[in-house]
């Protein structure tokens, strides 16, 4: 297990950068710790990751929300 920095924010409604830092095995499971926590209506968004001791290597993903079903 390895410490990971994660910022999560709104990309539309807020723009104000939330920073968390998580215990876990990779950067993917820490964004979605921290996705996870949130309420529903507000973990669409842009998440960061990177290892605390790394900073230069991160991982970037964005949850937008469902739109209908398939």
């Amino acid at each position: 297990m390895r410490n990971f920095a994660v910022a999560a924010w709104e990309r539309r409604r807020n723009r104000e950068r939330e920073l968390s830092v998580i215990e876990a095995e990779t950067a993917e499971h820490a964004i979605v710790a921290v996705a996870a926590a949130r309420p529903p209506a507000r973990q669409a968004g842009i998440y960061e990751a990177w290892p605390v001791e790394e900073p230069a290597v991160m991982v970037r993903f964005t949850f937008e929300e469902r739109r209908g079903q398939l």
